[in-house]
């Protein structure tokens, strides 16, 4: 199941050519890793302070395995020192995909009453 990973964060400055190159790092090696299947980066027009990441995955076990590693563990603390709290992330499953999950429970429930 294709998993999208919402990745928000909120620097303490506007982003520096620091951070985009980090930031950068990231995706380049993410999309090495085993599973990546896209992403892309927006920055708030508002709030140019605040960015987030959008990346799809296969697998929420791809993402959790790239997330947990320790190649982006340390690509990311020297991000880590811009924020000004820590990065927010959610993962969503399409709409389709949640749907065929409550079908196949709701069917495994007959089966089994």
């Amino acid at each position: 199941m294709t998993v999208k990973i919402l990745l928000e964060r909120k620097f303490k400055e506007e982003l520096s050519l620091g951070d985009i190159t980090i930031i950068n790092a990231l995706r380049i090696t993410a999309m090495q890793w085993k599973g990546y299947v896209s992403g892309e980066t927006l920055v708030d027009m508002d709030d140019h302070k605040r960015i987030v990441v959008i990346s799809v995955w296969t697998s929420k076990s791809s993402w959790d395995a790239w997330h947990g590693s320790g190649e982006r563990q340390r690509i990311e603390a020297d991000l880590n020192r811009s924020l000004k709290q820590p990065p927010m992330v959610r993962s969503f499953m399409l709409g389709a995909d949640y749907l065929a999950e409550v079908f196949d429970e709701v069917v495994h429930e007959s089966e089994t009453s």
